[in-house]
């Protein structure tokens, strides 16, 4: 299988804190590795098929090599996150959700 893209793998470190000041949660990444992978974005149609929703961007994207588990990944400067639950390793494909940086 060919490896067009690079794409960045990261991991929680520790749990999320809340800041009550911006009411928001922060959280600390470890990078993992950057590894190849071959990614693709599925059209908003069959994202309506299979999650009923319109405004999420999902991406496909398919290992050559078994990755350990990931909280978060970064692709062409955008952020997502796993959409199914990942158990350890895994080889094949992984959808991912478009998630704000």
């Amino acid at each position: 299988m060919k490896t067009p893209h690079s794409i960045k793998l990261y991991e929680r470190n520790g749990t999320p804190r809340y800041d009550p000041i911006t009411d928001t949660y922060s959280d600390d990444y470890e990078l993992i590795r950057e590894t190849p992978c071959l990614a693709n974005y599925i059209s908003q149609q069959r994202v309506f098929e299979l999650y009923g929703d319109r405004t999420n961007r999902v991406l496909i994207v398919r290992f050559s090599q078994e990755q350990q588990p990931f909280d978060r990944v970064e692709f062409d400067g955008r952020t997502f996150v796993p959409i199914e639950a990942i158990d350890a390793p895994i080889k094949g494909a992984v959808r991912l959700k478009e998630v704000a940086g």
